[in-house]
């Protein structure tokens, strides 16, 4: 469960989110609104990737532990964006790695095997590069690179904005599955209304505020 709490987040004369209450239960939810309506502000502050200027925000009762130089913020919490992050000189295999390791976690032959097979690319090779994958399976390679044992909500910053139709489907289906089938809450911002409908619960930014439906 995250609580948000009379948020506000301004840059100078620009306030994306202001005053914004809403609780965000299990059920996979998606954020929908254009571009610069504070989508992405919202979700950053839930990581512990920005502070806001106010309010108060508490996932599972706890405030996100905020990134600092030696922190990417709060470990609970796994943030894919658009254009997937992945590492290009790294293989398949050695960017989820890398990803565990930052975690602390170690990550054995069966565990790549299984964060593959959870996002539909246990056939893939493990040694290929990312820039010899398509775009869906790029992006799906950043989902498994962001899920791991200690990771309880899954954040997605407009995960199919760089993603045909076809792929778009297949991502968002899969996104909205891993709600059910790895136990994460899984929050999707979006401005794709083919998206937002395969959640559960949407939302849409007004005015720097949620509003349900």
């Amino acid at each position: 469960m995250i609580s948000v709490e009379d948020l506000t987040v301004a840059y100078g004369d620009v306030t994306p989110l202001d005053g914004l209450t809403v609780e965000l239960g299990p059920d996979p939810t998606a954020v929908v609104g254009p571009s610069g309506s504070g989508k992405s502000t919202l979700l950053r502050v839930i990581a512990g990737l920005q502070r806001p200027s106010s309010g108060l925000v508490e996932i599972d009762g706890t405030p996100p532990r905020q990134a600092s130089w030696r922190s990417g913020g709060d470990p609970r919490v796994a943030l894919v964006h658009q254009d997937y992050r992945l590492v290009p000189f790294l293989t398949v295999e050695e960017n989820l790695r890398l990803a565990a390791e930052v975690r602390g976690e170690d990550l054995g032959d069966d565990e790549v095997g299984e964060r593959l097979a959870a996002v539909r690319l246990e056939h893939l090779d493990r040694d290929r590069l990312p820039g010899t994958l398509s775009g869906g399976e790029e992006q799906r390679l950043a989902i498994a690179r962001a899920l791991g044992p200690g990771v309880s909500v899954l954040l997605a910053d407009e995960p199919t904005g760089a993603l045909d139709a076809e792929n778009t489907a297949v991502v968002a289906d899969l996104l909205v599955s891993l709600g059910a089938t790895r136990g994460v809450q899984v929050i999707l911002a979006t401005h794709d209304a083919s998206v937002a409908e395969r959640a559960a619960v949407v939302f849409r930014v007004d005015q720097g505020r949620l509003v349900r439906g």
